[in-house]
């Protein structure tokens, strides 16, 4: 018997347009560790992974709603970097005032189902230096990148962790990695409340540009496709990680840029591993460990002035 899963779960402003993606997963990131790390990042709470499905309850620790801070209404994906850190697209907050309120929430998947979950307003944010982003040519945007600190600590537990960071630039070319988010389950349709998983592949940055000829950045933008598989309005800003085999830890290569909601066209991402210098510079490391809230405060505000 041949079974077919068909699901449709759709980017500019980012989600997930799935038919038929399968697993291209080996393991999960609580497995032991061949390099070994210090660094509790990445690990989920699953045993094994299916594409294009809905996620399990907080099988993704790291992974952020970012939202209007009076209403809740979704405004992008984000992911957990250490507890008072955050990171996402800079178009997610690069037009906001300074005075808009915006939150986070951690630690569910489901977002009806608030009662567990940890709600963080977001104290300030900086969008990288160097971001463009028109609205109305996507196509040409780049440094899409932006950090979030939020006004209080997140309380790591099983449900509430930090993503790993790549050490350096990962060549994934043709590798399977894996995109999850609240987006649009397609380009007409509306949003879900469950977080939704797929498998996407990383395609040769020629390949992407031959389709997309305005991409002129190899060194900052990473392209994916999957089978019948894209990103959506709501996914933007939001994580796609790579199940490092010898960490068995998720990475965060890349941040939800931009896109058509088309499975047949390849979603642009912000390449992690290009910015850690930034990140570092703004926050004063690339760990995962707990830090200063005074120390971190006075960085940030230095750093946006």
């Amino acid at each position: 018997m041949r079974c077919t899963l068909v699901l449709v779960v759709c980017l500019w402003l980012g989600s997930l347009s799935v038919e038929g993606a399968g697993s291209h997963e080996t393991g999960i990131g609580s497995a032991p560790s061949i390099k070994g790390t210090t660094c509790p990042c990445g690990m989920s709470n699953k045993g094994r992974i299916v594409g294009g499905t809905q996620a399990l309850d907080n099988e993704y620790p790291w992974m952020l709603k970012l939202v209007d801070g009076d209403t809740l209404q979704h405004m992008c994906g984000a992911s957990i970097i250490n507890d008072k850190v955050a990171i996402t697209a800079a178009h997610c907050v690069h037009s906001l005032n300074w005075w808009h309120r915006i939150s986070i929430i951690a630690g569910t998947s489901d977002v009806t189902k608030l009662s567990g979950a940890q709600i963080v307003p977001v104290a300030s944010w900086i969008a990288h230096e160097s971001y463009y982003g028109p609205i109305n040519d996507p196509g040409r945007t780049i440094h899409d990148i932006a950090l979030l600190m939020l006004a209080k600590p997140l309380v790591f537990n099983a449900n509430v962790g930090p993503v790993c960071l790549p050490t350096g630039k990962i060549n994934l070319d043709n590798k399977w990695v894996k995109l999850i988010g609240w987006g649009k389950l397609g380009p007409y349709l509306p949003g879900t409340v469950n977080l939704m998983e797929t498998d996407v592949q990383v395609l040769p940055f020629s390949t992407c540009q031959r389709m997309n000829p305005l991409l002129k950045t190899p060194q900052t933008q990473l392209c994916i496709k999957g089978p019948g598989t894209t990103s959506c309005n709501g996914d933007s800003g939001g994580p796609v990680t790579w199940l490092d085999p010898e960490t068995n830890r998720y990475t965060l290569i890349g941040l939800v840029s931009f896109g058509t909601c088309e499975p047949s066209t390849p979603a642009v991402l912000t390449e992690v591993s290009a910015f850690l210098p930034w990140i570092k510079s703004k926050i004063g490391t690339l760990g995962c460990q707990k830090v200063s809230l005074e120390t971190l405060m006075r960085r940030m505000s230095k750093k946006s002035k």
